[in-house]
C-alpha cells in the first residue's frame, strides 16, 4: 500500500509540475526578434522532459518492489508490439486530429491539453524502450536494472533528439 501510494504521489508530481509550468509560461519562452516568432529554450524544454521521465522511471521502480508486480505478467512479451500499435495509432489520430479536427481549437482553450500529449507521447516512448529491454532480460530477474537501463536509453534519445535536430 505504501509504495502504491507514492505512485499516486509521483503522478501528483507530475500534476503539479504541468501547474507550475502552465502559471510560469512566460518564462520559458525566448523573445522574439524582427520577424520571428518566440520559442520554447531548448534546455528548459530539454530539463522538463526529463524530470517527467524521471518521474516515470520512480514510478516504475515503484511497482518493481512490489510483491506482485505487473511486471511479472506474461503480456510483456507482447508489450512493444502493443506499444508500437497504441503508438503508431496515437500518432496518427493526433496529426490528423491536428490537422482535420478540433484538436488545435482544443489546445488553444485549454493548454493543458498539449501537456496532457506530451506526457503521453513520452510514457509511450519510455514504456516501447523498457518493454523491449524487459523482453531481453526477462530470464534475468533483475527489473531494477532494466527500468534504469531504459531510463537512461531514453533520455539519451531524448538528447540527441533535442541537439541534433
Amino acid at each position: 500500500m505504501k509504495l502504491f501510494f507514492l505512485q499516486i504521489l509521483t503522478l501528483g508530481l507530475i500534476v503539479i509540475l504541468m501547474g507550475v509550468l502552465e502559471l510560469n509560461e512566460s518564462n520559458r519562452i525566448v523573445g522574439s526578434t524582427a520577424n520571428w516568432t518566440p520559442v520554447n529554450n531548448i534546455y528548459i524544454t530539454f530539463f522538463i522532459v526529463l524530470v517527467i521521465l524521471s518521474f516515470f522511471c520512480l514510478i516504475f521502480l515503484f511497482e518493481a518492489k512490489k510483491d506482485k508486480s505487473i511486471f511479472q505478467r506474461s503480456f510483456w512479451n507482447m508489450m512493444p508490439k502493443i506499444t508500437i500499435s497504441f503508438g503508431s495509432l496515437s500518432m496518427i489520430l493526433f496529426l490528423v486530429g491536428g490537422t482535420l479536427g478540433p484538436i488545435m481549437t482544443w489546445v488553444e482553450h485549454w493548454r493543458s491539453l498539449l501537456y496532457f500529449f506530451l506526457i503521453y507521447f513520452l510514457f509511450l516512448i519510455f514504456l516501447f524502450i523498457f518493454s523491449i529491454e524487459h523482453k531481453k532480460q526477462r530470464n534475468n530477474h533483475h527489473i531494477t536494472k532494466t527500468i534504469l537501463t531504459s531510463y537512461i536509453w531514453t533520455i539519451v534519445l531524448f538528447l540527441i533528439t533535442f541537439f541534433v535536430f
